[in-house]
């Protein structure tokens, strides 16, 4: 049962994190919300890469559902247009958004899972 709430833990810790980080614009920052997540609660890479790989997935995309909420969504016409510009659809270019911040997380899970284990 501990185990399961440290993962718990891990998932909404690196969810805030990286909901908060995203509005920065700089997204590689969420890297720190997976390695603070990581240092506070995870024990071991599999489940906790997961779990933070699920909050990083979850924070991107309440932070476009957000935008579309507050503005009108002028980060999906951006997106759209980027991805016209790349030659892509909009759809993929938004669904690589969101696994990249996954992505990120999951080193930042990675290298905090790796520093606790030397302390």
């Amino acid at each position: 049962m501990r185990y399961s709430v440290s993962l718990v833990l891990v998932f909404v810790v690196t969810l805030a994190l990286a909901f908060a980080l995203t509005y920065t614009g700089l997204w590689p920052l969420t890297v720190l919300a997976g390695l603070v997540a990581a240092l506070a609660f995870a024990r071991e890479y599999g489940w906790s890469s997961l779990a933070s790989f699920l909050g990083g997935l979850t924070s991107s995309a309440l932070f476009i559902e957000a935008n579309y909420a507050v503005s009108g969504a002028p980060a999906l016409r951006e997106a759209y247009l980027a991805a016209a510009v790349a030659g892509v659809p909009g759809f993929t270019f938004i669904a690589v958004t969101l696994l990249v911040t996954g992505v990120y997380c999951v080193i930042g899970n990675v290298i905090g899972v790796y520093i606790r284990k030397l302390l």
